[in-house]
């Protein structure tokens, strides 16, 4: 019943928006992007980079799902013309008209292009759109539960022109698929390998070696990401006596209760340099994950010199590990009690070893400013997008 009032309310919300939406579709450009969301996370932090590098193309940027917060919102608005759809690409009466509305101005525009990520709108609005309207899409990640983007998207292969994907080995899961679903996999040379932006900082911070090591863990609560681990990691480390503390950045309130005193849960961080000063004095980044196809997180940290462990997971081993000294992985396996083990023995050698962790330290600052260096990222995606689909 709640759901459902909540529901109403939104639709009502909705109707009465609809001339600000209206007024928005109705803006001159030819570049639409589909966003699922604004909200914090590895994917919209990318989308960010995305517009901030089209912003002179006054893109128009859809906005298709409901967010769980307003974490780049402002940002995002601050670089395109935004149009939080919300229940008009959910409700299944408003969101027939507004495929229509929408398709009608990205038809009349003179040179379409559309751009979506995650967005099961921008897939629907496929048919309607003529055959000159250029469309690609990207892909931050392969879950392969039949509910996700790479099985939603599968009609409308033939008509997607480019496909952006973060990693290599995305490009094998793409065989897969297409090959179990009896598709041409010459499609497969549709798909463009674009590593995500490298974030690089100027300088190397001052790090505290030698009291409590910081380490810090930057997520999303769901599934995938198995947070339950990192409190686990935290347990065993504080029965051990380990000189550790765990920061916790992200939506985590409910797991607080059941945290040990090494434990401290700073939220979501939506200020960007706040998050910037927590990499400073951290020492350590831990990465759980399941999947992950990039892990911007880790690169991230790697910019203030914070050493990573993380899981098997993406291409993250082709960047990181004991022998480049810059990092550890350890096995992603299933048996999660086994799993935070692994990562307690890497701890373990830290804390043993700080000449090694500092000396890790300047090699993960280093390994990054070396890689932006190399970044391709605002080439390939004006080419993507442009035309030239080298």
């Amino acid at each position: 019943m709640a759901n459902k009032i909540i529901r109403t309310y939104d639709n009502f919300l909705d109707l009465l928006r609809y001339p600000q939406i209206s007024a928005g579709i109705l803006k001159k450009t030819n570049l639409f992007f589909f966003f699922q969301r604004w909200s914090i996370g590895g994917a919209e932090r990318v989308q960010l980079d995305i517009l901030e590098l089209f912003k002179n193309e006054n893109p128009t940027c859809f906005i298709t799902s409901k967010s769980p917060n307003t974490g780049f919102k402002k940002p995002y608005k601050a670089l395109a013309n935004v149009i939080n759809l919300n229940r008009w690409a959910e409700k299944n009466s408003y969101k027939a008209y507004m495929l229509k509305k929408v398709a009608v101005a990205i038809n009349a525009a003179s040179q379409p292009v559309v751009f979506g990520s995650n967005s099961n709108f921008m897939y629907e609005l496929i048919p309607l759109l003529n055959e000159r309207v250029k469309i690609v899409d990207l892909i931050h990640n392969f879950r392969d539960d039949k509910q996700s983007t790479e099985w939603y998207s599968l009609p409308y292969v033939h008509r997607i022109e480019a496909r952006i994907v973060v990693s290599k080995t995305i490009v094998q899961q793409f065989k897969a698929l297409y090959t179990q679903n009896n598709i041409s996999l010459n499609y497969l040379e549709r798909l463009k390998v674009v590593h995500n932006k490298i974030p690089c900082n100027s300088s190397f911070p001052t790090k505290n070696y030698k009291d409590n090591l910081q380490v810090i863990f930057v997520s999303r609560n769901s599934e995938e990401k198995r947070v339950h681990v990192i409190i686990r990691i935290a347990e065993l480390c504080h029965k051990l006596q380990l000189p550790l503390n765990f920061n916790l950045i992200g939506d985590f309130s409910a797991l607080q209760t059941n945290s040990t005193p090494n434990t401290q849960f700073a939220g979501e961080i939506k200020d960007v340099s706040l998050l910037n000063e927590y990499y400073k004095k951290s020492n350590l980044l831990l990465l759980t994950s399941k999947t992950e196809s990039w892990g911007l997180v880790i690169f991230e940290g790697m910019s203030f010199g914070v050493v990573p462990i993380s899981t098997k997971v993406g291409e993250l081993s082709d960047y990181i590990s004991d022998k480049n000294e810059n990092g550890a992985i350890v096995n992603n396996i299933d048996d999660l009690e086994e799993l935070a083990i692994l990562f307690v023995n890497e701890l373990k050698k830290f804390c043993a070893d700080r000449n090694k962790l500092k000396k890790f330290s300047e090699n993960a600052f280093n390994t990054i400013a070396n890689l932006a260096k190399t970044s391709d990222f605002d080439e390939r995606y004006k080419n993507v997008i442009f035309g030239r689909l080298d």
